[in-house]
């Protein structure tokens, strides 16, 4: 289940609590939330909205918890600053220095959207502080019927005396067929990571060009991509295609060039084992032990890690999140084109 209003009932809650703008044209509306800096709604000509947001938003804006839905920004490795007992994953929890952290939207019309703020957590596993002030501007880049196309642009300086990775983490809706496909283009001869639990055959599809994971909110469980497995090295994608109503088919596509190089440039560990590779690309369906009420997955880039000089961080990562809506063979066209996979596996 997700929020099922349209852009005025999206934009009446987020007034109620925060501030919230909208970029748009003649093809599209795409809502943004000052508070968390977070994309919250994306809607294609009369399209529900393709991004998942919480069915309760206005409880979760209430009770000020952290999921409301959409498109946001962390920090990872997620061990040190999400657990309060990170040697054994124990005790998840999510700071709220880091989300919804302090932004401000200070620029919006119908193109661009800039927040600043300021972000901070404690580092559970290092004993140590990490302080940063963001500067996120999103960009309608185009449109046109059944497609959009953003461009965010993160930047960050702070305080902390090891590496972060910058983290963009897309929630999706479950399809109207009790399952969506997340798809990664990929090298022949991935392996890909099981983060959480070794995730079951019937979950997992690998083909020689890509890996096909299931969303459908029924079963906690993260997919990990290896920097070394991606087509071409520091780029890569990841897409979710899911049927919206009777006839029309949704997918959206993060797709960066500002991806880790190498496993050292990775510094999200598995909880299912640290001692695994580490990921680039990573998506994550929810399930009734973890989300007893409420169903959705994730598509998440692990971006280049911060540059760190005498204890001052530095970031600057752009990536772009694409949005089509059409028939399922205009769809898969589209996939096919973007994410340069043969014949995809859909669930």
């Amino acid at each position: 289940m997700s929020w099922v209003g349209g852009v005025r009932e999206l934009t009446e809650v987020i007034n109620r609590y925060s501030k919230s703008a909208v970029l748009q044209d003649k093809n599209c509306k795409v809502v943004v939330c000052e508070r968390g800096a977070r994309v919250l709604g994306a809607f294609l000509n009369a399209s529900p909205n393709l991004l998942w947001v919480n069915p309760k938003l206005d409880e979760v804006f209430s009770r000020g918890e952290w999921n409301i839905g959409g498109l946001r920004f962390w920090i990872a490795p997620e061990r040190n600053f999400f657990y309060k007992r990170p040697e054994v994953f124990e005790e998840w929890f999510c700071p709220e220095g880091i989300d919804p952290g302090e932004y401000s939207i200070v620029e919006a019309d119908s193109r661009r959207v800039l927040l600043e703020g300021k972000i901070h957590a404690d580092d559970n596993l290092l004993g140590a502080r990490f302080e940063a002030q963001v500067r996120r501007d999103v960009r309608l880049l185009e449109s046109r019927k059944g497609f959009l196309r953003l461009r965010v642009i993160d930047a960050l300086i702070g305080e902390y005396p090891v590496r972060v990775n910058p983290w963009a983490l897309a929630q999706v809706p479950v399809s109207d067929t009790g399952a969506g496909t997340v798809l990664v283009p990929v090298r022949r001869g991935v392996e890909p990571v099981h983060y959480f639990v070794e995730i079951p055959n019937d979950r997992l599809r690998i083909s020689k060009d890509h890996v096909s994971f299931k969303i459908d909110g029924q079963y906690v469980s993260k997919l990990g991509i290896k920097p070394e497995d991606l087509k071409d090295p520091g780029s890569g994608a990841i897409a979710y295609i899911a049927r919206i109503g009777k006839r029309n088919w949704s997918a959206l596509v993060l797709r960066s060039h500002d991806l880790p190089l190498a496993q050292e440039d990775c510094l999200d560990v598995p909880k299912r084992d640290p001692n695994l590779p580490k990921a680039a690309i990573q998506s994550y369906n929810s399930g009734p032990e973890a989300f007893p009420d409420i169903k959705f997955g994730e598509i998440e880039l692990q971006l280049a890690p911060t540059i760190n000089i005498s204890g001052k961080v530095f970031a600057r990562i752009e990536y772009d999140l694409m949005a089509f809506i059409g028939g399922k063979n205009e769809i898969l066209a589209r996939i096919r084109r973007y994410l340069r996979i043969s014949k995809p596996k859909l669930y």
